[in-house]
């Protein structure tokens, strides 16, 4: 199953059914947007969620999204249904806010799907013991990301224990700014390297996301109405 974190031991009991909250439309749970003084940016991180999953990260109504929005601070999006990151058959979940909450929204999102999520509590689907993560991250961070002669990257490896590997740029979808960066373990580890990768990009404001939305349509990236 390609999915944010490729649920690699096949489809969790019940994914593939329609869910009453999954209607087409961006969820952020309700909230308005954050306010940044000054003209700041807010930091923020994108994950890659397959149309299976998506619905647990929304919840009933929206009701996981506004959870994980209280309890990260952060603001939780993800694309509409049916609307793809060019190239693959999945969401964009896009966290933004302070650095510190943007990584525990992201990790969030992890528990929410290994931990929290009905077909985990019901025993219905066993947890990998390895499993895939795909982050989208700006260009323009990924000599941040790699580090001069690949000190920064291996550094987040041993801190984490998780694989990390960015997507070369000959891969790049055309007109897009976003290179994909794979992460790869035990669900502590890539919850870690999560953070350390949030932390790394966002340290200078001027390597964030040209496009700061859940929206890649004009790029090919299936239907579905504005996510920003």
């Amino acid at each position: 199953l390609p999915c944010m974190a490729q649920l690699n031991s096949g489809d969790p009991e019940g994914f593939g059914k329609k869910r009453p909250f999954d209607d087409g439309s961006e969820r952020d749970g309700g909230n308005k947007r954050q306010a940044f003084g000054n003209g700041e940016r807010p930091s923020a991180v994108k994950m890659l969620v397959s149309n299976k999953v998506a619905g647990t990260v929304i919840g009933r109504g929206g009701a996981t999204i506004a959870k994980m929005q209280q309890e990260s601070g952060s603001r939780v999006r993800v694309s509409n249904n049916a609307e793809y990151f060019p190239g693959t058959q999945d969401r964009v979940v896009l966290v933004t806010g302070e650095t510190a909450q943007v990584a525990h929204g992201a990790q969030l999102v992890l528990t929410e799907l290994y931990e929290n999520a009905e077909y985990v509590q019901a025993g219905t689907w066993q947890v990998p013991e390895t499993i895939t993560l795909n982050l989208l991250v700006p260009n323009g961070a990924s000599g941040q990301i790699i580090g001069k002669g690949g000190e920064n990257i291996r550094a987040m490896v041993e801190q984490s224990g998780a694989k990390i590997q960015l997507s070369s740029k000959d891969k790049q979808v055309p007109g897009i700014d976003d290179r994909i960066l794979t992460c790869i373990g035990a669900l502590p580890q890539v919850k870690k390297a999560v953070e350390l990768v949030v932390f790394k990009i966002c340290e200078e404001s001027s390597m964030g996301y040209s496009n700061l939305t859940t929206n890649y349509k004009a790029f090919g990236g299936g239907g579905g109405g504005g996510g920003g």
